[in-house]
């Protein structure tokens, strides 16, 4: 295919106040992907209405003519989130140039120079894809990453699954889609601000495929402050909140009634997985205190049920590591639990938006210097301690790390001292019942994340002393080699690196043999 064959591309870079010199490294790296400059353009969507940014995107433009700035005002309100800020591209920026395909960047997403290049084929060889979505990588992720921000089993498992289906979810940045089949759906929803989560259900509604790509085409910022981390999970779960009641409403009638109930149940379905765990954790230690015996009718039928409960936990645990061994990728057992630690707070969040106030202090952003997690400011230990734990809601985690303990300690002492029954037995059907046990040890687990966080804070690498002699924050095959190695010394037990080796010599084997 020639280059004047390619077809026309529109490069979407949305942005709310983030800090200029990170939107004017992704603008670079935008301008030199590697497609010929008459077929790409590249807007950037800047509603923090910034002059500062708009004079240096105007700067640009001598060298790089497909190049321009927009700005719809400086305005607050939902309105002016991202999905209305791409909406205002397609229905307005577009009416006299319209591309087959738009590709979408967040402020601080460096692309790849093949980012184009390697994406759409997918959408030419497969019409009736309307949108492929490329796994998220990351720049200055700390070592370990200690709070599990690459999301990986979401990428390498849930989505790589949905992606076999053709139902793959959209993650927001480095999209690429087909420009006639987000118009067809009525372009982005706006009434939540998961809007690219909410696409990709319509368009599954609607009959389209949606697709994911793993290879690393793209690599963004995480948050670099626990506050920072807990707002944008936080903001992400008001987004699936707001699932419900817009399907409810009279606006969402264009939609079948079916699809309105999918998307419905969905956000339900996350928001209550969030109380499940929430609501299981707590109930950890007062299990425990109780000191309530699993109730038996005889000992052979208490013998048969306590295998049954550990052949239940154990084929729990082999599948976890099974499903790591599938997909080729480290992945700690239990991932899909990755942050619920959260769970609480981000219940609060959804709370204090529907009925405190849905107009936060700072930003929705995350990266928005509005935000005071993004200024670098000096603030005494007492006052960081007081934020960490009261603010970001800690103290709910240390507190009941400390009660789950104590009541581990009084169960134990209990069946020790106080019980005139076989002390393995006793322990058997009180904490050790393979169940509780199993769902004691996720609590610990889940909960230590941010005290172990706050005890030992990691240090978040400058993406830019990352550089590999050219526009971008870090080289392909410099990231995803530390992304790898951290994995390895931090994903998985060494039990669960060996099923992992296994996992992928079998599959070799299947290989060959066809």
């Amino acid at each position: 295919m020639n280059n004047d064959d390619l077809p026309r591309v529109d490069v979407l870079l949305p942005c709310c106040g983030e800090s200029v010199d990170v939107i004017m490294d992704t603008v670079h790296a935008a301008c030199n992907l590697d497609y010929p400059i008459t077929q790409f353009r590249i807007l950037v969507l800047d509603d923090g209405g910034s002059k500062e940014l708009e004079k240096a995107v105007t700067k640009m433009q001598s060298q790089w003519p497909q190049l321009s700035y927009h700005s719809r005002g400086r305005q607050s309100g939902q309105v002016f989130a991202k999905s209305g800020n791409l909406n205002y591209a397609l229905s307005t920026l577009q009416q006299e140039i319209q591309p087959e395909f738009c590709a979408v960047l967040d402020a601080d997403s460096i692309p790849e120079p093949e980012f184009l290049r390697a994406i759409l084929p997918h959408l030419l060889l497969s019409p009736e894809s309307a949108l492929v979505s490329t796994r998220q990588y990351f720049s200055n992720l700390p070592d370990g990453d200690p709070l599990s921000q690459t999301r990986s089993h979401f990428y390498t498992c849930q989505n790589a699954d949905l992606d076999i289906l053709g139902r793959a979810i959209d993650a927001g940045s480095g999209a690429v889609f087909r420009r006639k089949a987000i118009m067809d759906v009525g372009m982005y929803p706006t009434y939540s601000f998961s809007e690219d989560w909410q696409l990709s259900q319509i368009l599954h509604g609607m009959g389209y495929r949606t697709l994911q790509v793993q290879e690393p085409l793209q690599f963004g910022l995480v948050p670099t402050s626990l506050t920072g981390h807990i707002a944008q999970r936080k903001r992400w779960n008001i987004g699936h909140a707001q699932q419900i009641p817009a399907m409810l409403s009279s606006e969402s009638k264009r939609f079948s009634q079916r699809l309105r109930l999918h998307i419905a149940l969905d956000g339900a379905g996350i928001i209550f997985g969030e109380v499940g765990c929430f609501v299981g954790f707590t109930a950890v230690p007062f299990l425990l205190i109780l000191g309530q015996q699993v109730p038996g009718t005889s000992p052979v039928l208490d013998h048969f049920q306590l295998l049954l409960a550990l052949f239940y936990v154990i084929s729990v645990w082999i599948y976890e590591y099974v499903q790591a061994a599938a997909t080729g990728y480290q992945s700690a057992p239990f991932a899909h639990l990755e942050n619920k630690w959260l769970a609480g707070e981000s219940i609060w969040g959804v709370w204090s938006f529907y009925l405190l106030s849905s107009k936060p202090k700072g930003s929705f952003v995350t990266g928005s210097s509005a935000n005071s997690w993004n200024r670098i400011t000096t603030m005494s230990f007492y006052t960081k301690l007081r934020r960490d734990l009261w603010d970001n809601g800690i103290f709910y985690n240390a507190l009941l790390l400390l009660a789950t303990f104590g009541a581990i300690f009084y169960s134990v002492a209990t069946s020790i001292f106080t019980r005139n029954d076989s002390l393995v037995e006793n322990l058997l059907t009180t904490f050790a019942w393979p169940p509780l046990l199993h769902v004691c040890y996720l609590s610990l687990k889940s909960h230590w994340v941010p005290i172990s966080y706050l005890l030992n804070p990691p240090r978040y690498p400058d993406p830019k002393s990352k550089s590999a002699g050219s526009d971008h924050v870090m080289s392909t095959s410099e990231a995803v080699q530390e992304e790898v190695e951290s994995r390895l010394r931090h994903g998985l037990n060494r039990v669960g690196r060996d099923m992992l080796y296994l996992g992928r010599k079998v599959d070799i084997r299947d290989d060959a043999e066809f």
